[in-house]
């Protein structure tokens, strides 16, 4: 049986915050419609009243659990990139670096699938196109990385080196996300029993093509 996130008593401070933190941790556990404001409110330990007085609507707080999600989907990629150790030559590490992009991200999905499902699906306004510039004032705003900001950087990286035109990037973006959401969608859902030798190699080999048809676009014959 699923456990459910355990009631921690709320005292003080950010009443918000911590209610966005309890709705992450239940889609963590379940996914978007785990997102429920009772639960929420019982997990922080406040009667739902008080939550309403933060968010008038579920639609309002799926929202800031979506984004919060994105939030932290971006931190554990930019985490894995850390970690990757790039070639020298700067061509070869631009290329490997939207390589090691897209693994974390389909890695990410693998890892933590109702979060994954939460941070792409969990906004009932609907996901943004990758790229938009989100607005300051929004309640849901956060300043720090979205999954977006770490694949444009990836495709910059490949214009400064010259394997890419700067007007190709935005076509390009919406390849790298098609690449990398079907990954995750086929891996999760149509092939869930994959061996993860054949999982990491259909992962590689997807995305040595993406980067190759990249890299080529703007070739002479």
């Amino acid at each position: 049986m699923e456990q459910r996130p355990k009631r921690a008593t709320y005292h003080h401070g950010d009443l918000r915050a911590a209610l966005v933190d309890a709705g992450v941790e239940l889609a963590r556990a379940g996914g978007p419609t785990a997102v429920v404001l009772r639960e929420v409110a019982r997990v922080v330990g406040v009667a739902p009243n008080s939550a309403y007085g933060h968010f008038k609507t579920l639609g309002a707080l799926k929202r800031a659990v979506a984004q919060r999600a994105l939030r932290e989907m971006a931190a554990v990629m930019i985490a894995q990139l850390d970690a990757f150790e790039e070639p020298a030559d700067p061509v070869e590490a631009a290329k490997a670096h939207l390589c090691e992009v897209g693994r974390a991200y389909v890695r990410f999905a693998l890892d933590e699938p109702g979060l994954f499902a939460t941070a792409m699906g969990g906004d009932p306004a609907g996901t943004k196109t990758p790229g938009f510039v989100e607005d300051p004032a929004d309640p849901t705003y956060e300043d720090r990385p979205k999954p977006d900001s770490v694949v444009l950087g990836a495709l910059h990286r490949l214009t400064e080196v010259g394997c890419l035109a700067p007007g190709r990037v935005e076509a390009a973006v919406m390849a790298c996300w098609a690449t990398v959401h079907g990954l995750a969608g086929i891996l999760l859902t149509l092939q869930p029993d994959l061996p993860e030798a054949a999982r990491n190699a259909a992962v590689d080999s997807s995305l040595e093509v993406l980067v190759l048809g990249l890299t080529s676009l703007d070739r002479q014959p």
